[in-house]
């Protein structure tokens, strides 16, 4: 008991002594916190209210001109990172170190036989005097390995540099393959004396690997003279909208001779009569035989005859009889505009949008079906267009009509192609299906805007919702002086259709499905140019070089994007 009563007066004592440490330990912080933190808190308020006035001080600029965003594939422009069919990942990863914690990545699974890339655009201002180039980037790759097949396997970026002389000069940061986390290469070049920088298109890309790469922190900065920053913002340097080259130099386009296998006799051109217009090249001709068996209107096709010479080849006699003999049907004399152009030497590359514009230039109806050779248009095209247009009005002219398209799986020699809609729709659904919308696997986007689930339901003419910078669609057209007709500096394989779509955009032309007509691709074997250009990095780049500077024309002529002068809402 007596134990019990001492422990009970203890406590308050002890109790009270603690109390009063603790009180003395808060004072103690208290007056340390005010002397050492005092002058920093009170300078708070001030350095805030500067860095309000002045959110976007010109020090954070660090002279990378490259943008860090995707391009907006929707509108006509040539901002950011475009990614062609193959589409690379975006994401943030906060595990790459580097200049800051998370950093945006740009992420791609690598195929052997053809190239993975994005590409941004750099028009610059003719006014900016660049004297060198620093060009760096990061790169991780997972399980990153090379195939035997593929002799020159390349996992790299390329910014390639364009002046006003028309010449280039590339700058390369090249990357190792297996699995690796992220390391850096830096590279950078002088700007040769008297000459100026007009463009910059840089490419992040692999080839001839199988596996992930990764880049990050890509950086383009060009500089003055004696090192220093020539701009204090991008805007300075790089055009939103693309000025024309300073001193533009054409491409020398070959000079083809070409003459007339076959003149139409055909005259009985209804109010709307359609002409199929297309190009080939002679070891395709028969394509053409198996077009006309299906079409059941006239005809514009420009032949393309290659030649085995090194010298330029005028002896053209054999060619003519040749296709003479494999163009037999009757229906070519009654129906068809055919005509050839000769090749000069053998290392002459297919000039296919000037064969399209030759074949568009013999049109004598009033609408114009632009198709490639490879396909069979649907039957009774011709009535089932009247009857689809017939409530449609267009005093602009510049309605594009879509026909949609499929393809065959396999090649069907001894099946004819499905008669009407109904059974298009069986063939498509059926458990054994051997037709598919046109390239849903390998380039979706090509056709997405079609449409495809309302098309199978529609019975009338809709339009096109959205729009995005890879469509490019089969399409009928009405002949008018306006009518843009294709860029003939694509030539070879790459651009060459999808283009000619975003310029009727750029014009104005509303698109339209038509529910009642399409086309079916029948396969076939591929061309060398088309397995060249999938695998040859170097071609790519240039190929993708003359679609931006066509973006970038385009733009300005019909003021649209980042050219537009229409007041903004």
């Amino acid at each position: 008991m007596t134990s019990r009563r001492k422990l009970a007066r203890r406590a308050p004592v002890c109790s009270l002594t603690a109390i009063l440490w603790i009180a003395f330990g808060l004072s103690l912080t208290s007056v340390i916190v005010t002397v050492l933190y005092l002058p920093t808190l009170r300078s708070q308020p001030a350095e805030r209210k500067k860095q309000e006035l002045k959110p976007d001080v010109v020090e954070d600029w660090d002279g990378n001109v490259l943008l860090d965003q995707m391009t907006d594939q929707t509108h006509i422009s040539v901002g950011g990172w475009w990614v062609p069919h193959v589409r690379w990942e975006e994401e943030v990863s906060c595990t790459v170190g580097g200049r800051s914690l998370c950093q945006k990545v740009l992420s791609v699974m690598c195929k052997a036989d053809s190239v993975r890339a994005v590409y941004q655009y750099l028009p610059i201002r003719p006014d900016t005097d660049i004297k060198t180039i620093y060009f760096s980037a990061r790169s991780a790759a997972v399980d990153l390995q090379s195939v035997d097949s593929v002799h020159d396997a390349d996992y790299s970026a390329i910014a390639m540099v364009k002046f006003d002389d028309g010449s280039h000069q590339t700058l390369r940061l090249d990357f190792p393959s297996g699995s690796h986390p992220f390391i850096a290469a830096e590279n950078d070049m002088g700007v040769p004396n008297n000459q100026k920088v007009v463009s910059v298109l840089v490419m992040l890309f692999c080839h001839g690997y199988m596996g992930l790469v990764k880049f990050t922190d890509i950086i383009l900065k060009p500089v003055g003279a004696a090192g220093g920053m020539i701009a204090t913002e991008r805007g300075d340097i790089v055009s939103s909208c693309p000025p024309a080259l300073l001193s533009p130099v054409s491409a020398t386009k070959p000079t083809f001779h070409y003459e007339h296998i076959f003149n139409a006799t055909f005259t009985e051109y209804k109010e709307d009569t359609v002409t199929l217009v297309t190009q080939v090249s002679m070891d395709r001709i028969a394509m053409l035989d198996r077009i006309i068996r299906h079409w059941d209107g006239p005809m514009a096709v420009a032949l393309y005859v290659p030649t085995t010479s090194q010298k330029p080849d005028t002896n053209h006699d054999w060619k003519r009889y040749y296709i003479n003999k494999k163009l037999r049907h009757p229906k070519f004399r009654t129906f068809c505009s055919v005509l050839a152009v000769y090749a000069n030497v053998v290392n002459d590359e297919y000039p296919i949008n000037y064969l399209r514009n030759l074949a568009l230039r013999m049109v004598k109806s009033k609408y114009v079906f632009l198709l490639d050779a490879d396909f069979i248009p649907s039957p009774n095209f011709q009535d089932n267009f009247r009857v689809l247009i017939n409530d449609q009005s267009d005093p602009t002219d510049r309605t594009a009509y879509v026909v949609p398209a499929f393809e065959f799986l396999e090649e069907q020699e001894d099946q004819p192609p499905p008669q009407d809609k109904e059974a298009l729709k069986q063939q498509i659904f059926a458990d054994d299906a051997n037709i598919l919308p046109f390239r849903s696997v390998e380039s979706p986007e090509s056709h997405r805007p079609t449409d495809y689930q309302r098309w199978y339901a529609e019975e009338q003419v809709y339009p096109v919702s959205t729009y995005q910078d890879k469509f490019e669609p089969y399409l009928v057209l009405r002949m008018s002086p306006s009518l843009p007709l294709y860029d003939e500096r694509f030539s070879g394989y790459g651009m060459n259709k999808v283009t000619h779509t975003m310029e009727l955009l750029a014009a104005g032309y509303q698109f339209l499905v038509l529910p009642n007509v399409w086309a079916i691709h029948v396969p076939h074997r591929s061309t060398s140019s088309n397995i060249q250009f999938l695998q040859k990095p170097l071609q790519r780049l240039h190929n993708r070089a003359t679609r931006f500077e066509f973006v970038a024309d385009i733009m300005r002529k019909y003021q649209v994007g980042p050219c537009s002068t229409k007041p903004k809402r």
